[in-house]
């Protein structure tokens, strides 16, 4: 009994020893991850800086801080992201739920969000190192490549990118665990990472979903040849049970990916109104980009700013949607000894993923694809390049350390070609590069490979091994820090009256506090920091415009704008993002319910008879339109929208404050036609004022309002149509007097409801498109999500 006691003490021992180590390995690299972050971001840490850039990187202030504020704002006082108002003129924000998983700063007070950027960046980080270290990890490599790829993806181009336009970070983490949680199931037979994977990266964007599916159908099927050969019906097999349970993720995340997708796909860029909507048409399939694409990007892979910093950038494109493919020279050294000491199997599979990066840099047209063609976008190709280059210069750096694998001549021949590239003598390059980066990461190579070599001659791999990663993370934080540090918001700034800080605090609450009814202000400056305006001060101040930047702006509010020509069909592709909504066209904006008017400047509005001067706040003049109209107006005539679509700019305001356009007679409900002349007639010969008195006397008696719920009640005459100043969404639902009543399209993007003649209670109510159809596929799927754990927790593999 005591040797049997005593073997279970010794068994007892291993197992705790392997436990500690389980856990003390993660840990460690944890904190060498975290060290390294604070290294490159001690300005944002201990320094003045906040994570809000003002320069080229100005989204940070301009579209991702204010969506962040208001955010926090509205799950304090509304509730789960739905319908906003402070949006354009109106919004769903369900499709940035998945902000509230993947932005944990938006759960903060506002006055903490600025701050508490960094801290959320290097959360991100740590995350995308640790999963990416236990992916090489599981591909065999050693303690020592593993951490230093962990490294490279964690502090790359494209997470230092990351730092300021956030979806980058996004994608790294989103990707990384897709990737991870693929390996997983083919090595450990684990399926369970592989579903919540799939429904994480959907809650980044819809599209994400695309992206990890495409990852996964190039990694998956190469990653099982390499493992157990060329068995075309075992692997097929094994990719058709991965497949499925990747689509058991889309299923656990349907809830919110149903009405995400619906507000992607109504919007002006998800539709396909605006095709190519950021670098204009696709080239033909097989044309090359020009030259200084080329030079630019090859310099790009030696550092982000090799050819300039920010605003000083002097590439291709801009600073951000050039090549982001940087992380570290070290992997552009190893990079060739991948093929050094490998099969032949593997040796085909490097070729295969070598040659998949390199089309689409050669040939444009093919990252066009990826996006289908809906940009030319480097940034996820790029992450997806990192991946590549990454996990096959680890492996040669793994083989370097463990068995000395290594050959010089490739070596020497990979320094001099990477020697070359930087010190180019023709004059295109050289007037490009920043020569003294230049000259530092031709240092960092000459040290590099010296190590290398010596490591070699001494039998001293591991130690040589070893040394080059510090070389090589002091160079990663060396450029790291040139990307990071550009002009930001400063700490001490927040707490200036400057910025989203400035007087339009306080005339913004001293409104709210005197007006409870339903209005719009006009804003005609950006508050925002940068050296870019900005479109969505209405978000951070708390109040409602019609104003909006957004990669996803509401397609009927567009189509609103572009039918009144407030935005113009030869700047489409900007002004439908970068919308200044009805600013610029007194009438409208009175129409779209503006009662007040803010200016720095204000000459324009005490010129207008309609304003009058009502207080003055520093530098800022606030102003109130006389004309105002109220939220909810009441037309008994209507014109067809194709005769109002015919009409010059002048009339089309006029118009719509005498009648309401309409496309389908058969959502005229009991509204007779105005003509043409009938129309021209009452504008001759109606003052404009007496019009508006007219729509005032009629609209809408709000009793209750907040952003997705309307009340109030309204008197009519004879049938007519309540038009709502809001764009058009499936969303909305009308009861009248209690009973369904159908929405429809007025004025070519606004909603309208038909009323009978007489008295009613009005109600809106919102609620976001197929949410119930999304929640009824989340339930089934994570039913049969835990069933699957239980019954068939792993996957079956070929032998």
């Amino acid at each position: 009994m005591s040797d049997q006691g005593l073997g279970d003490n010794e068994s007892k021992t291993h197992v705790g020893s392997h436990l500690r180590v389980r856990f003390f390995v993660p840990f460690l690299i944890a904190l060498v991850l975290l060290l390294v972050g604070v290294l490159v971001f001690r300005n944002f840490l201990l320094g003045d800086k906040v994570l809000l850039y003002k320069d080229i990187g100005a989204d940070s202030v301009n579209d991702s801080y204010p969506y962040f504020v208001h955010l926090s704002d509205y799950i304090r006082h509304q509730g789960f992201p739905s319908w906003s108002f402070s949006s354009g003129m109106g919004q769903s924000l369900f499709y940035l739920t998945g902000n509230l998983i993947w932005e944990p700063v938006v759960w903060l007070p506002r006055q903490f969000i600025a701050s508490a950027l960094i801290y959320q960046h290097l959360l991100k980080a740590l995350i995308a190192g640790l999963l990416f270290f236990r992916f090489l990890q599981l591909r065999g490599l050693n303690l020592a490549a593993s951490l230093a790829g962990a490294l490279f993806l964690a502090f790359s181009a494209h997470m230092c990118m990351g730092s300021c336009w956030i979806i980058s970070a996004d994608d790294t983490v989103c990707l990384t665990f897709a990737l991870f949680a693929a390996e997983e199931a083919i090595v450990s037979r684990r399926w369970l990472f592989l579903p919540i994977a799939v429904a994480l990266s959907g809650l980044v964007t819809v599209f994400h979903l695309y992206l990890s599916a495409v990852l996964l159908c190039f990694y998956v099927p190469a990653r099982l040849i390499e493992v157990y050969g060329w068995k075309p019906l075992a692997v097929s097999r094994v990719c058709v049970r991965l497949a499925i349970f990747a689509l058991l993720g889309v299923g656990l995340g349907a809830i919110v990916f149903f009405g995400s997708a619906y507000v992607v796909l109504n919007s002006h860029r998800g539709s396909g109104v605006i095709g190519n909507f950021a670098f204009g048409a696709a080239p033909h399939p097989f044309a090359f980009g020009s030259s200084f694409y080329y030079v630019t990007t090859v310099l790009r892979q030696f550092s982000s700013d090799m050819i300039g910093t920010g605003d000083g950038y002097r590439g291709w494109k801009n600073y951000y949607e050039s090549s982001l493919s940087y992380c570290g020279l070290l992997p552009l050294l190893f990079l060739s000894q991948a093929f050094v000491g490998a099969n032949r199997r593997q040796r085909v599979l490097c070729v295969v993923f070598l040659v998949l990066i390199a089309i689409p840099i050669v040939f444009p047209w093919f990252r066009y694809l990826l996006w289908l063609f809906q940009g030319g976008y480097f940034r996820a190709f790029s992450l997806f390049s990192i991946f590549v280059v990454l996990a096959l210069s680890m492996t040669a750096l793994s083989r370097y350390i463990e068995r000395g694998t290594i050959n010089l001549w490739v070596l020497g021949a990979t320094f001099a070609v990477l020697l070359g590239l930087l010190h180019c003598p023709i004059h295109e390059i050289q007037a490009l590069i920043d020569h003294q980066l230049a000259w530092r990461a031709t240092v960092f190579l000459i040290v590099c490979t010296a190590l290398l070599v010596i490591g070699h001659a001494l039998k001293r791999q591991s130690i040589a091994g070893w040394l080059v990663i510090v070389v090589a993370v002091i160079e990663l934080i060396y450029f790291d820090r040139i990307t990071v540090n550009r002009p930001t918001v400063t700490k001490q700034e927040l707490h200036e009256r400057v910025g989203y800080n400035d007087q339009t605090v306080e005339a913004v609450r001293e409104i709210k506090s005197s007006d409870r009814s339903f209005f719009r202000i006009t804003k005609i400056w950006g508050s925002g920091p940068a050296n870019r305006p900005s479109y969505n001060d209405a978000m951070v101040f708390g109040y409602y415009s019609t104003l909006s930047y957004s990669s996803f702006n509401n397609l009927n509010y567009i189509k609103f704008l572009i039918a009144v020509d407030a935005i113009s069909s030869d700047h489409l592709a900007r002004d439908a993002q970068w919308s200044l909504g009805l600013t610029e066209y007194p009438l409208l904006s009175t129409f779209a319910c503006e009662r007040y008017a803010l200016a720095t400047r204000p000459a324009l509005f005490q010129q207008a008879e309609r304003y009058e001067f009502l207080k003055r706040y520093g530098n800022i003049y606030l102003f109130r339109n006389k004309a105002f109209l109220p939220f909810g107006l009441t037309f008994d005539r209507y014109i067809p929208e194709d005769v109002f679509l015919q009409m010059p700019s002048w009339a089309k305001s006029l118009a719509l404050v005498h009648t309401v356009a309409i496309a389908d007679k058969e959502d005229r409900g009991g509204l007779s036609e105005l003509s043409l002349d009938e129309l021209e007639q009452r504008i001759r010969e109606t003052p404009l004022p007496q019009v508006l008195d007219q729509r005032r006397a009629k609209a809408l008696n709000i009793r209750s309002f907040n952003e997705t719920r309307i009340e109030g009640t309204i008197r009519l005459d004879s049938d007519g149509m309540l038009l709502f100043q809001m764009p058009f969404d499936a969303g909305w639902h009308a009861f009248v007097d209690g009973k369904r009543a159908p929405v429809l399209k007025a004025d070519v993007g606004l909603l309208g409801v038909v009323v009978k003649g007489g008295e009613h209670a009005v109600k809106l109510s919102y609620r976001p498109p197929f949410l119930l159809a999304g929640a009824a596929v989340t339930i089934v799927s994570l039913s049969i999500f835990l069933l699957c754990i239980w019954r068939w927790p792993r996957i079956r593999l070929p032998h």
